[in-house]
């Protein structure tokens, strides 16, 4: 068994509810600043979509001390990169700085947490925005509609089913106190998690953070929305066709339980094992063999609520695509009939600690994992105990798990045609 030395943190509680994680490593003179808050698009209602996304822009349109755009600006001139994202269930925005700019990242993240300039002007021009880049990024990319298609079709549950970046004509009917509701009931301190890695040599963090947060008043209220999704009892199959895509591809899907659960365990697991690397399964025998396909895509969708196990993949010119299709089918058939091989396994352990390992030695990427879980499962403690949880998968887990997530009925098929109008 691998073992990977813990990565010590500290975690405190503010009164406003802030919840500060601070992880110290001197390697490089360098801070990661990193706060999320406990909304995306799940949380959105029928109606409402793109409000998570929307405000992932606002936030960089200037606060009470802070001009519009300036955020950046700020970062830039200190030497230091940022961004933002937004999820199904949850939005971040983070820094990385050289750590004596440690007080400007965090001032800046407490003047728009505090006082973000949701004006008109700036809400109409970030809309726009956004519809723009809704039509750059799937209503004008290869297989970009698609894409946001097939989560509508596989799941029943609007939480998951509607796209992160929102409706259009949601987006076009929002109100100035739409946004103004939305920023009040999600962007507060007790709907945040600020993380802090890196060289904190001689900083009081828990100081520095209660000078910038402290004094806020929360007025977020906690929320959980509802993920659950109805078992599926019948297979989903729909064609459609894009006149931008030059290819056929496939998209392929089966309900699998939440992230963090033994299957989902399994299951990535799994996808190392048919789609990763020159011997893997899928990639022996659709490219290798026959050259079949030329992309290829598979594991679980990292939603924090019920998961889908994807199979996407694109298929060469003149090629049928029920012949691969077919193909999936029965390696998918043998995988719920035979336990994979332990050397399979070996080889997958591998490439799983080499990767856990590998994110742990940036200190932004230790800031990351410690938000994540704390974010997804309420414990930033399981960031040392999680590669134990991949490492004992074994071929019989693997095997209970494909029998009962790789049924007929409990796939969803999309099959993307080049051309139409």
């Amino acid at each position: 068994m691998v073992k990977v030395p813990d990565i010590e943190f500290e975690e405190h509680h503010l009164e406003n509810g802030l919840q500060l994680l601070v992880h110290h490593q001197t390697r490089v003179p360098l801070t990661h600043v990193s706060v999320h808050y406990r909304v995306g698009s799940s949380y959105e209602t029928p109606g409402f979509s793109g409000l998570a996304h929307l405000f992932e822009h606002m936030m960089f349109q200037g606060s009470e001390n802070v001009a519009k755009n300036q955020h950046g600006s700020y970062i830039d001139h200190a030497g230091g990169r940022w961004n933002a994202t937004t999820g199904k269930d949850r939005t971040n925005y983070y820094e990385t700085v050289p750590s004596h700019y440690l007080e400007l990242a965090l001032w800046l993240e407490a003047d728009r947490m505090q006082s973000l300039n949701v004006t008109l002007e700036n809400f109409e021009n970030q809309r726009q925005t956004v519809i723009e880049e809704k039509k750059q990024s799937y209503d004008n990319r290869p297989y970009g509609l698609a894409t946001l298609r097939f989560e509508e079709l596989a799941y029943e549950n609007w939480a998951y089913a509607h796209p992160i970046i929102g409706f259009i004509e949601d987006l076009e009917k929002y109100t100035l106190e739409d946004a103004v509701n939305f920023h009040r009931t999600f962007y507060g301190p007790g709907n945040a998690i600020l993380v802090l890695a890196g060289d904190l040599t001689g900083i009081d963090v828990l100081e520095q953070t209660q000078k910038y947060f402290g004094n806020m008043v929360n007025q977020t209220r906690r929320h959980s929305p509802n993920l659950e999704e109805p078992r599926q009892t019948s297979e989903k199959i729909e064609t459609i066709q894009d006149p931008l895509a030059v290819l056929p591809a496939v998209y392929m899907a089966y309900h699998m339980p939440e992230l963090g659960s033994p299957e989902y365990y399994a299951l990535s697991v799994l996808a190392l094992i048919v789609s990763h690397g020159e011997s893997s399964r899928f990639y022996r025998q659709f490219i290798y063999d026959h050259n079949w396909i030329s992309s290829l895509s598979v594991g679980p969708n990292q939603n924090k609520g019920p998961e889908l196990f994807y199979i996407w993949f694109q298929i060469q010119n003149e090629i049928e695509v029920d012949l691969v299709v077919k193909a999936v089918e029965e390696e998918l058939k043998l995988i719920r009939e035979k336990p994979v091989s332990e050397a399979e396994l070996e080889k997958a352990r591998n490439q799983i600690a080499y990767r856990f390992v590998g994110r742990l030695t940036k200190v932004s990427r230790v800031a990351e994992l410690l938000a994540h879980y704390a974010l997804y499962f309420e414990d930033a403690g399981r960031i040392n105990s999680d590669l134990g949880r991949y490492l004992a998968v074994t071929p019989e887990d693997i095997l209970e798990t494909a029998h009962n997530v790789f049924r007929p009925e409990n796939r969803t098929l999309l099959v993307v045609e080049p051309g139409g109008d």
